[in-house]
């Protein structure tokens, strides 16, 4: 009979602390991390489009206007007409 009050460690102990384990762990945290990321990132697009449509229409910025000033601001070489 065992006189130790800790329990002894299992297979699924032994299991969860191989390196393998913590690989498959540190992927899903990980995961989690970029989906969270992506999520934020779109908000804040959707909230810049939003602040670019209101300030449009306050300041009567047509479309032909902002592409327009796109363009002037795109290198040469990244012009979609070239």
């Amino acid at each position: 009979m065992r006189t130790s009050a800790a329990p002894r460690p299992s297979a699924a102990d032994h299991l969860h602390d191989s390196p393998a384990a913590r690989a498959i762990q540190a992927t899903l945290r990980q995961a989690l991390r970029a989906r969270r990321a992506e999520a934020v990132r779109l908000r804040q697009r959707a909230a810049l489009l939003e602040l670019l449509v209101q300030t449009m229409a306050e300041l009567h910025i047509s479309m032909a206007e902002l592409n327009a000033a796109r363009r002037a601001t795109l290198p040469a070489w990244k012009h979609p007409e070239a």
